[in-house]
């Protein structure tokens, strides 16, 4: 009797958790709700003005990257210009 009454408290204990489970996590989900809502709205601005961004910058980067292959040759040029100017 007292094994069947045992196995009867172990049974509403797990139901009880279970249901104690099922509320808690609706409250979660609820709480997290403005956070989801947060995590949107980055999501969406990352999308509309990040990635245009970065093709903004891509393309630029296109256009100038001949300078850069000239960075080297800069100590010359820039004595090259001196000697111009000296012998002007």
């Amino acid at each position: 009797m007292e094994l069947l009454a045992f196995f009867f408290l172990v049974f509403f204990l797990l139901i009880s958790f279970k249901v104690l489970a099922l509320v808690f996590k609706a409250g979660i989900f609820l709480i997290s709700i403005p956070f989801q809502i947060l995590a949107a709205v980055f999501a969406s601005l990352f999308v509309l003005f990040l990635i245009p961004v970065g093709f903004v910058v891509a393309v630029v980067a296109v256009i100038f990257a001949p300078l850069l292959i000239l960075g080297p040759l800069l100590p010359i040029l820039a004595l090259a210009g001196l000697i111009y100017l000296v012998v002007k």
